[in-house]
This record gives C-alpha cells, sequence and structure tokens, in this order.
C-alpha cells in the first residue's frame, strides 16, 4: 500500500517479495531511490493517464506563442474565458505539461466564492506558495524562509519585507513603517509584490495563474490593473481563468489575448467519449447517446459516463462498451449538477457524508482541518482515497501539508447543497473552532476565513466578532470595498442578537467604523439607512457625542447627495452646540462634515467662519495629526477647504499658502484622503485663477491618489476639474475627453454633488469649436443640476455662460442673454465669489460690445479688467 500511495512522488528499485511478520503470504518490496518529479496528486494523476486530453489544438497554440513572447521579455497576459465545466482548468494544467519544467516558475492563486470580500486572497496564495509558507508554520520560520528567499533572490530587495509581512498577518514591529498613511502602505504593497515577480521572471520566466476570477475581491483587481501595467517588458506570462460574465478592463492592451474556450465539437466529443471509456471500443449507439446528451461540455460527458458506468446502464463485452438498456430507458437528470447529486446519492453513507463536510470547508480543503472536525483519522484516509478513485476529489498537494481539491467547484457546490441547512450551519461552526484550534499564532490571517464560517453557522456572537475583525484589517490595506462589505455583514449580524444595551452599543460602534469606507465609496447601497438607525441608537441610548456624529453624518450624506441645505441644517446645529463647550472631539469631526456642505454650496464665508476656530483649537491642543474617529486627517482637510474659499473670494495668494500648507502637512504624515481632498483645493483655486497648467497638475495628481486608494466619491470632480484645465490650456480634445470620464464616474457612482461639472466643461468644449447648439444644450442641462442641488457656484457660472452662448447665437437675444448675465452675477455676487463676478461683467461687456454699445462696452470691460488685475487672474 505504502508503495502504490508513494509510488508517483519517488523512484523505487523493486527488490522482490519478503517475508513479513503478521502476513501470510510474501510481499513485494521496494527500496527508496531518490524524489521524482511530480509535487501533487493531481500531477501523479496526469502521469497515470488522467483522462486524455482531446483537442484545443489553437488554444493550447495560443498559449505556447504567449510563452514564448514572454521568454523573449514581450509579457503576456492571457484570458482564459468558459462557462462551467468546457475545461479552463485542464487547459491551464495542459499548459505545464506542455512546457519543459526546468524552462519557467510557476505560481498559482484562485478565488474563492465567498472571497469576494478578502483583500488580496489569490495573491496571498501566490505568495505563500512563493516562500513555501506552510500551515502552522510559526511566524519566526517563516520570516526566516522569506528573508533568505528575498537574500537569495536579490539583496537589495530587503526593502519588500516590510509590506509582504504585513499582508502575510505577521507582526511589523518598523515604527516608521507602521506609522506610513494606509495609502502609503498599500501603495508600497503593490509594489512589493510587483518587484518580486518581475525579478523572479529575470531569473527564469515566471508563468502566473490566477482561476475564478469572476470571484476575485476588488483590491486584488486592482492589483492585478496596476501589475498588467507594468507586464510589457517582463518575463511574465500571466494567465486568467474566468467565466464570461467577469468584465475587465484590460483587452486594450496590446499583450492581452483571450481564448474562448467554446464546448467540444462533435467528432472531438467523440474522441472525449473514447478516452473515457478506454479500454473498449465504444458502439455507435452508446456514442451518439452520451453526445447528445452532454452537447459538448467536458465536465458533462465525464459525469455522465461515470453515471452510466456505476448504475450498470453500460457494460464491457467482448472489448466493446454496449449498452444494457434502451436509450429512451435511461434516467439521468439533464444537468451537471444533477448528475453529480445522482452520483453522490448512490455513495456509501461515510463516503457521501465526508465529501459533505469536506464541501463546506470549501473548493480546497486541507486534511488537517477535516480530521479535527471529523475525529477520525484511518478511515477518514480511506474515504479519501475512495472519492479520488471515483473521480470526486484529487490530492492537491501532499508537501508541506496533505490537502485535497474538489475536482470541479460544481462538484463542491452540489456537495455543499446536498446538506440540510441546520447540518450545514454545525459543520461551519466546527470549522471555525478548528482553526481556532490549529492556528492560535495566526488568526489575523484567517480572519476572513473564520468570519465566512462563524457567518454561516448558528453563533451570531462570533459571527460578528470575526466580521468585525476583518471590516478592521481591510481598512489598514485600504481596502475600501472589502471594509464596507464586512462592516455591512457584522451590522446585520448585529440585528439577529438581543436587543442589549452592549449591542445597542456596538451598533453605533460598527456604524461609525463604516463611514469613513462609505464616504470613500460615495455612500453605496443603503448607507442612509446605516446611518439612521445609528441615529436611532443612540437617541435610545442618551448618547448625545454619538448622537451629534449621526447627525453630522447623515448631512454630509444628504449634501452629497442633492440635499446639502438639508445636510447643513443639521450639521450647523451640531457645530453650534459643540462650539458651546470647546468640545474638540465632537467639533473636529462635524466641522469636516459642515466645510464638506459649505463646499457644495458655495457658502466659502461659512467655511472661513468656521473652520478657522477648529484649526486655532487644534494648533492649541496639539492635535494636528488626529482623525478624531474620521478615518482622515482633519486638520490639513480643512486648511484645503480654507485655502479654497480664499481663493474662490478672490484672495489667490493667501487661498495657495492655506492649500500649500495643508497638502504639505497631509503628505508628511501620508494621509490620502488628506492629500486628495488638499490636490483639489489647491486645483480649483488655480482654475478660478484661470491658470490651467498648475490646476492640471495637483488634479492629476489627486486623480491617481484616489484610484490607487478605491476613493470614488472624489474621482468625478477631479476629472471634471481637469477637463476644465485642459480647456484653459487650449487643449480641447483631451478636455472633452476628462469630461466624459467625469460624467461616467457621476453616473456609477450615484453622487448628485458636482453632477453639473462635466456638462459645464462639455459646453465650454462645444462653443470653442464652433458648435453653439451643443453649447447651449450642455450648459442649459449643468444649470439645472446646479439648480435643483442648490449649488450657488455651478447656478450662478451656468447662468453666466449661458449669456454669452445667446449672445453670439442671435444679437436679437440681446435682452434675455443680458438677463442670464446679470441674474448670474447677482448670485455670485451674493456669495461674494469676486473672481466670477468679474467674469461676469467680461461677458456682459462682450455682448454690449457685440450689439453695438459701444460705451457701456467700454465702462464694463473696464470694470472687469480691473477686478482682474487686483486679483491677479490670468484671464
Amino acid at each position: 500500500d505504502t508503495h502504490s500511495i508513494a509510488r508517483d512522488f519517488f523512484k523505487f528499485e523493486p527488490l522482490g517479495k519478503v517475508a513479513v511478520k503478521g502476513k501470510e503470504k510474501p510481499l513485494e518490496a521496494y527500496q527508496l531511490v531518490e524524489v521524482g518529479e511530480v509535487e501533487t496528486r493531481f500531477e501523479a494523476a496526469v502521469a497515470r493517464g488522467l483522462t486524455k486530453f482531446v483537442g484545443r489544438k489553437k488554444e493550447m497554440a495560443t498559449l505556447k506563442e504567449a510563452f514564448e513572447k514572454a521568454q523573449s521579455g514581450s509579457g503576456q497576459v492571457v484570458g482564459i474565458v468558459g462557462e462551467a465545466g468546457v475545461g479552463k482548468s485542464r487547459i491551464l494544467l495542459e499548459l505545464r505539461g506542455m512546457l519543459p519544467k526546468e524552462e519557467y516558475t510557476y505560481l498559482q492563486g484562485r478565488c474563492l466564492h465567498y472571497g469576494s470580500f478578502m483583500a488580496y486572497l489569490p495573491m496571498l496564495d501566490i505568495l505563500r506558495s512563493y516562500f513555501d509558507v506552510e500551515e502552522g508554520e510559526r511566524e519566526f520560520v517563516i520570516k526566516k524562509k522569506m528573508k533568505e528567499k528575498i537574500t537569495q533572490l536579490d539583496e537589495e530587495l530587503k526593502g519588500i519585507l516590510l509590506p509582504l509581512h504585513e499582508i502575510l498577518s505577521l507582526k511589523v514591529d518598523d515604527e516608521e513603517y507602521l506609522n506610513l498613511d494606509l495609502q502609503k502602505k498599500r501603495e508600497k504593497t503593490f509594489e512589493a509584490i510587483r518587484d518580486l515577480l518581475i525579478r523572479e521572471s529575470e531569473n527564469k520566466p515566471l508563468v502566473l495563474a490566477v482561476e475564478d476570477l469572476h470571484w476575485i475581491d476588488r483590491t486584488s483587481e486592482e492589483f492585478l490593473t496596476y501589475l498588467i501595467g507594468w507586464l510589457a517588458n517582463s518575463n511574465i506570462l500571466l494567465v486568467l481563468l474566468y467565466r464570461s460574465e467577469y468584465t475587465h478592463h484590460w483587452g486594450s492592451k496590446s499583450y492581452y489575448t483571450q481564448i474562448w474556450v467554446d464546448q467540444l465539437s462533435t467528432n472531438t466529443s467523440a474522441e472525449l467519449v473514447q478516452a473515457i471509456l478506454e479500454e473498449g471500443e465504444v458502439v455507435p449507439e452508446l456514442r451518439e447517446l452520451i453526445l447528445n446528451r452532454a452537447t459538448g461540455n467536458p465536465l458533462f460527458m465525464e459525469e455522465f459516463t461515470h453515471t452510466l458506468l456505476e448504475n450498470g446502464s453500460i457494460q464491457k463485452k467482448d472489448h466493446q462498451y454496449v449498452l444494457t438498456t434502451k436509450p429512451s430507458d435511461i434516467q439521468v437528470p439533464d444537468t451537471i449538477q444533477g448528475i453529480v447529486a445522482a452520483r453522490m446519492d448512490r455513495l456509501e453513507d461515510n463516503l457521501k457524508r465526508t465529501m459533505q463536510v469536506a464541501s463546506v470547508i470549501g473548493r480546497d480543503f486541507a486534511y488537517r482541518i477535516l480530521h479535527t472536525i471529523t475525529g477520525t483519522r484511518e478511515e477518514l484516509k480511506s474515504y479519501l482515497l475512495n472519492l479520488q478513485g471515483l473521480e470526486f476529489i484529487y490530492e492537491k498537494s501532499l508537501f508541506p501539508e496533505l490537502e485535497y481539491i474538489f475536482k470541479h467547484a460544481l462538484t463542491q457546490e452540489v456537495a455543499y447543497n446536498s446538506l440540510l441547512l441546520k447540518r450545514r450551519k454545525e459543520i461551519h461552526e466546527r470549522i471555525g473552532g478548528a482553526i481556532e484550534e490549529l492556528y492560535p499564532d495566526r488568526l489575523e490571517e484567517f480572519f476572513e476565513v473564520l468570519a465566512h464560517h462563524y457567518s454561516k453557522s448558528a453563533n451570531s456572537e462570533k459571527s460578528y466578532q470575526y466580521l468585525k475583525l476583518s471590516g478592521d484589517k481591510a481598512t489598514c490595506s485600504y481596502s475600501n470595498w472589502e471594509a464596507f462589505r464586512f462592516y455591512h455583514e457584522a451590522i446585520n449580524v448585529l440585528a439577529r442578537l438581543p436587543d442589549t444595551e452592549e449591542n445597542k452599543r456596538r451598533g453605533i460602534e460598527v456604524r461609525l467604523l463604516i463611514e469613513n469606507p462609505m464616504l470613500a465609496l460615495g455612500y453605496p447601497e443603503d448607507s442612509l439607512q446605516i446611518l439612521q438607525e445609528g441615529e436611532r441608537l443612540s437617541r435610545e441610548l442618551g448618547d448625545e457625542r454619538s448622537l451629534a456624529r449621526s447627525y453630522s453624518s447623515m448631512g454630509l450624506y444628504y449634501s452629497l447627495r442633492g440635499e446639502p441645505l438639508q445636510g447643513i441644517k443639521y450639521q450647523e446645529k451640531c457645530f453650534k452646540e459643540a462650539a458651546k463647550i470647546q468640545d474638540i472631539e465632537l467639533m473636529a469631526p462635524v466641522a469636516f462634515d459642515l466645510c464638506s456642505s459649505y463646499q457644495v454650496t458655495g457658502d466659502y464665508l461659512e467655511t472661513i467662519e468656521v473652520a478657522p476656530k477648529v484649526l486655532d483649537l487644534l494648533e492649541k491642543t496639539q492635535r494636528e495629526s488626529e482623525s478624531f474617529g474620521k478615518g482622515l486627517n482633519i486638520y490639513s482637510i480643512l486648511l484645503a477647504f480654507c485655502g479654497l474659499a480664499m481663493g474662490w473670494l478672490g484672495k489667490f495668494e493667501e487661498g495657495s499658502t492655506l492649500c500649500e500648507k495643508g497638502l504639505r502637512f497631509a503628505l508628511e504624515i501620508n494621509d490620502l484622503f488628506g492629500s486628495v481632498l488638499a490636490e483639489y483645493a489647491y486645483g480649483w483655486v488655480f482654475l478660478g485663477k484661470g491658470d490651467g497648467e498648475n490646476a492640471v497638475q495637483h488634479l492629476q495628481n489627486g486623480i491617481r491618489y484616489c484610484e490607487e486608494g478605491q476613493l470614488v466619491m472624489m474621482l468625478g470632480i477631479l476629472w471634471g476639474g481637469a477637463g476644465w484645465g485642459y480647456y484653459l490650456l487650449g487643449d480641447i480634445e483631451t478636455a472633452r475627453k476628462c469630461a466624459e470620464r467625469a460624467h461616467e464616474i457621476n453616473i456609477d457612482t450615484g453622487l448628485s454633488v458636482n453632477f453639473f461639472l462635466p456638462n459645464w466643461v462639455l459646453s465650454l468644449v462645444h462653443l470653442d469649436s464652433g458648435d453653439v447648439k451643443n453649447a447651449q444644450s450642455y450648459m442649459e442641462e449643468s444649470l439645472k443640476f446646479g439648480q435643483n442641488n442648490n449649488e450657488a457656484h455651478a447656478e450662478g457660472t451656468s447662468r453666466l455662460y449661458l449669456g454669452r452662448i445667446l449672445g453670439r447665437v442671435d444679437t436679437s437675444q440681446f435682452i434675455k442673454a443680458e438677463e442670464y448675465i446679470l441674474q448670474g452675477i447677482k448670485i455670485l455676487d451674493e456669495k461674494k465669489m469676486k473672481p466670477w463676478c468679474s467674469v461676469g461683467y467680461f461677458f456682459l461687456g462682450e455682448l454690449y460690445a457685440n450689439t453695438g454699445q459701444t460705451e457701456r462696452a467700454l465702462e464694463t470691460l473696464k470694470k472687469a479688467e480691473g477686478m482682474m488685475q487686483e486679483m491677479g487672474m490670468g484671464y
């Protein structure tokens, strides 16, 4: 038995038969000579003759060509796309068999159906494989392995160890690294994984594979997008396997190739049937039955054929496989799932139970965990061996730890769904307990897995505990979508717990934690309901501070969703009460929310009334670096808001100084959100001044920070502002593209704030292109959005430009054009936006000149010129 199990992994020399104590007959004996070439039982199965691989010649040729290009230094990305069961994984396996093993390095990660919340999941698989990290291994051993491997690869890469330690949930003691902003850590993590993979590929071409990409988490997806941007001149072949419903943005890359894996042709299907039943000839009647039922799906063909063999519908007679019953009498389900379920029903109870328990662990399952749950050992090994023989599972790896994998995700899905809900919950809880027992020193590494299992169990207490911890972990890696999902699920779990005071306080706590990712993502899904529930809980507990925070947060939500007046009403009340008692713990976060709302309405005078009070208090108490529970640096952001306000009130030098101070502080403490808002504010100060070059520089910096850090809510205004900047530079085509990008983002996020801006910029683009009709249409849309959202600067400036456009269309519309401009000046003057008032007077003078009113034109233009010169504007 030992030889039969180990023969594929080692080379043996037969010694003949020898007498063995306790055995009646002599047994064959073997001497171990050396380690074999295969590393997994799956590879061993191929070596022994896994079902013959048929067809797919074109697909394999494409992969071979892609590898050769990567080998020559032209990195490639190949997407293998197809429905479940068509053979995507088999193609990947055949690629490995086709390439000379000594000529490349192979690393693989897999996404899980419940893993879309787990940041870096497939990349963690790849890193653990690369560094040969074993389950249950002590932390110091893992760190030692990593250091030795990196040193051996390249001494200059030692700097990548800290971010790699952190995402592998290993302790980091370096104070300088720990003090980095979350976005800076994320940036260093991306760079570390990239540098490791690219440097490794310089020694030997690297084949990097990620399976089941349709279940990928957002952070891994963003990393792959980042990595793909660096592959063109590398020796890396990146192979991505996914189903057709998954979409991505890599298709435009010249080094991306898509392989569509369709159903097998009739001839190839017939070849596969014969390969499955290789010990005899398949009679035409049987072949036609299988082909007609399977319709070219390889997995269906295999499962259907196994079913016919197991239920006795086909037998081997005289070197032929024949039907033993009429085709019309064969009752077999019409789906792959149905066939797998029917095969499971015919299993012995012990085998079926083992398969069901394993399915709850996941597609991949470690023997160690399965053994801990079942409490059996020898019997369990026997059951697993039988399931392997029936091709329900394969051994994924024997070293460093025995691990199995279901033949297909559908097989695991069927086994899982065959369990009653109550039994399923029990097993999930036992799996959670087993992980806690087996890996007590490395629990952080398993937070997300524990959150999954306990959330599927009846243990709501532990479910909440690990969901919250997973949310905290995702927040630390700046994985906002993952953090939002975990916290959101924790809120749902709390709703199922008793309505005690402790649970209400936990409900308030987790709602405060979810605020930052919620804001960064532009308030997705049921964000308002989450905030309102926080308000209710705070009121019930009489927690005044939490209630004020809830009101302020809801105010910001309303402001960004198009109801700023309602938002400001909430926030001003909160700030007034906090200011009475100089409560900086409350004043600081509320001031951020309130000044954010003032930015929406154009209330810049109010901004410079509120923000300096908090800035002074922060400086006096030396608390400039704190976030006050907001997950962002309030000091740098309030400086930026003050700078923008001063700029748009006409004090550009003061505004620039404040923005520079805020930006410098945010960068010094590595605060991403503060850096983004400071770049935005700085850019808008330059836009107001008419300096397109400096505006674009700052706004592009902000865009880069946002895209790297999942700060969706700021992207629309940054792209729109960049469009305006390019317009000022005379680059009309780039201005148009930026505005269109801003519009797409606004549609995706659903945020109403600054919805006017893309239309406003596109109107200017069309006006300069001579398309006055479209210029008028876009500016009318801009005006409508500004009015609906109470954005005074949007309404005022839109009226100015509508007047200018009408004056150019037809001088007979002079009265209407003048009315628009005067209305715009009135709105902007009420808000003391002196720069835009000067632009309004310039447009008015232009209108008078075009209609022959020379004296009025000169008087008005001189007024505009004086105002602009006084402010140092570049128009």
